[in-house]
């Protein structure tokens, strides 16, 4: 495997993304560590930035980071592990797997706007069957809006009730795309136009996501839901599920 062209810069990207890779576009971390290794950067005539892409983890992007170190070529091949973002735990973005985790590097920025880095597992749930040429899927960005508005509640908005249970419910996402989003470093900014919190019985949010990639607003997404406690809600939901259930005999199907 021959290294890319040394006058732009290398990006390094998980092996999910076979198509950014096969276009010559990025490496992976292994493929970047073999060419290292047998002297493909040797002699650059100045440095080159390695940038951290989607589909890696500490591990990978260590061993690069090594294979670097190990010929000499730290003031060369420029790869700082710390540009991994560290993810937010699972319980904040309501997961189970941290491989399905979305947002790192999350942080508070002002009354109401927060700030958080994209940060996608090589086997994220998004990835596993479905991904179509170099840049990334409409889809995770959905998600990775969805999560953001579950964290700005639960590290924010509803540290008021921390031993409370709460149902999320969203009542509208909309999501516009402007522009291809490719497995590279991508930003996300969260703006609440709306955030009533005062009584927990009744909290109502209305919030904005833009995603910003090499200094270009990819897409924009909106969510709105209203939170409740969550035991009240469930057993409202499961009187609609039994209302449901008693209709199937009643439903006809769709006229063609």
């Amino acid at each position: 495997m021959n290294p890319p062209l040394v006058t732009t810069p290398i990006v390094l990207v998980g092996s999910r993304f076979d198509s950014f890779i096969t276009a010559g576009l990025g490496l992976s971390a292994a493929a970047f560590a073999e060419v290292v290794a047998r002297g493909g950067y040797d002699g650059l005539p100045e440095p080159v930035q390695v940038h951290v892409g989607q589909g890696l983890d500490e591990a990978a992007v260590a061993r690069a980071g090594e294979a670097v170190e190990r010929r000499g070529l730290g003031d060369r091949l420029l790869l700082d592990p710390r540009d991994l973002p560290i993810p937010v735990e699972a319980r904040v973005v309501h997961k189970h797997d941290p491989r399905n985790v979305l947002l790192a590097d999350f942080e508070y920025c002002g009354p109401h706007t927060f700030e958080a880095s994209l940060r996608l597992h090589n086997d994220n749930e998004l990835l596993q069957d479905h991904q179509s040429g170099p840049h990334l899927q409409g889809m995770v960005l959905i998600e990775a809006a969805r999560q953001m508005f579950l964290a700005i509640c639960e590290l924010e908005y509803l540290r008021p009730w921390s031993d409370q249970a709460f149902s999320f419910l969203l009542t509208q996402l909309d999501t516009r795309f402007n522009r291809p989003v490719f497995p590279l470093p991508l930003r996300m900014r969260l703006t609440a136009h709306r955030a009533e919190t005062e009584d927990m019985n009744r909290m109502r949010f209305n919030v904005e996501t833009r995603f910003v990639q090499c200094g270009q607003e990819t897409a924009t997404s909106t969510v709105a839901a209203a939170v409740r406690p969550l035991e009240p809600t469930r057993q409202i939901e499961l009187r609609s599920a039994e209302t449901a259930i008693a209709a199937l005999e009643k439903a006809r199907p769709l006229a063609g």
